[in-house]
């Protein structure tokens, strides 16, 4: 194991010696404070005073809605039902909290999954493009383990970047909205019953499913750069995978086969309550079971590729 950590070490030292790091960092903290900005601009257009009045008059809607929409009867119920107990609790469910710029920072995820791409795809190549991946053979160390303490190190920056954009969404909640938020309870309604629940779960619920796409597309993007000697190639390709794949799901989505790619599985979100997967017939194991297939598909290429590959010349 001193021999991993020492390789860990040194692909640390790699990652992180380098200034475009830390300009990935600062766009991270910079979009965070860009997306604090629009928050603050949109709720300072609107009318905080009267949110009562316009929960009611939201409610004799929805009543409406289900003399002409009867089918929908239970879904405008429970919306009813969740207006009048922000009402009798005195809970604004438009005003911003701490935890509103935190929950919306979820949304930067993808930020964060773009930014450890480009660093995962060009983890292997690099070395073939700089000629230093025979440096890097010579030493006593197994190709396997080589290959596993890049992973590890870009895995370690990408817990990072999560790391900072939950620490400046909350700073930044904290600071604009202050801390007294911290103990506003999360109210959710399942099965017409609500609930009132912690906002730190289901910040880091958000979170959570979000890092599954990460953990999906930087373990693909490693997988590429293994194929690959030019480092720019292998970012291309990846990019270009993880922009386009989603896509191509929503666009084939009436396919019965487009359950089994990896884009139509990757964001668990779509199980949540009140959304609905890509296609009728798809469960939230259903999708796990794919996404650890296609995970150790990955790995095993990733493997294959890069201690089987001839670096001659």
């Amino acid at each position: 194991m001193s021999s991993l950590s020492k390789l860990i070490r040194n692909e640390n030292m790699k990652i992180y010696r380098r200034p475009r790091t830390w300009i990935m960092i600062g766009i991270l903290i910079l979009a965070i404070g860009l997306m604090s900005w629009a928050m603050v601009w949109d709720a300072s257009g609107r009318d905080h005073t009267g949110w009562q009045q316009q929960l009611t008059e939201q409610n004799a809607s929805l009543q409406q809605n289900i003399q002409q929409h009867p089918d929908e009867k239970e879904r405008f119920e429970n919306a009813i039902k969740l207006n009048d107990y922000y009402i009798a609790h005195d809970i604004n469910p438009n005003e911003l909290s701490l935890w509103s710029y935190v929950n919306t920072s979820a949304s930067l995820i993808i930020l964060v999954t773009l930014l450890t791409v480009i660093i995962a795809a060009d983890m292997i190549a690099a070395e073939f493009s700089w000629g230093t991946i025979k440096l890097l053979l010579v030493g006593p160390a197994s190709r396997s383990k080589i290959m596993l303490s890049k992973y590890i190190s870009v895995m370690g920056f990408a817990l990072l970047l999560l790391l900072i954009a939950f620490a400046a969404a909350f700073a930044a909640g904290g600071i604009l909205e202050g801390f007294s938020g911290l103990s506003q309870p999360n109210v959710t309604m399942t099965n017409g019953v609500i609930h009132e629940g912690s906002m730190i779960v289901n910040a880091l619920e958000k979170y959570g499913y979000a890092v599954v796409s990460l953990l999906m597309y930087v373990t693909m993007a490693f997988m590429i750069s293994s194929a690959f000697r030019s480092s720019s190639m292998a970012i291309a390709f990846s990019l270009l995978f993880m922009l386009l794949g989603n896509s191509l799901s929503g666009f084939f989505h009436e396919y019965d086969w487009v359950k089994y790619l990896l884009f139509s599985n990757v964001d668990l979100t779509q199980y949540m309550e009140g959304s609905s997967p890509l296609r009728p017939e798809m469960t939230m194991s259903f999708s796990i079971l794919m996404l650890v297939a296609y995970y150790v598909v990955f790995q095993f290429i990733a493997w294959l590729l890069f201690t089987k590959r001839d670096v001659a010349g």
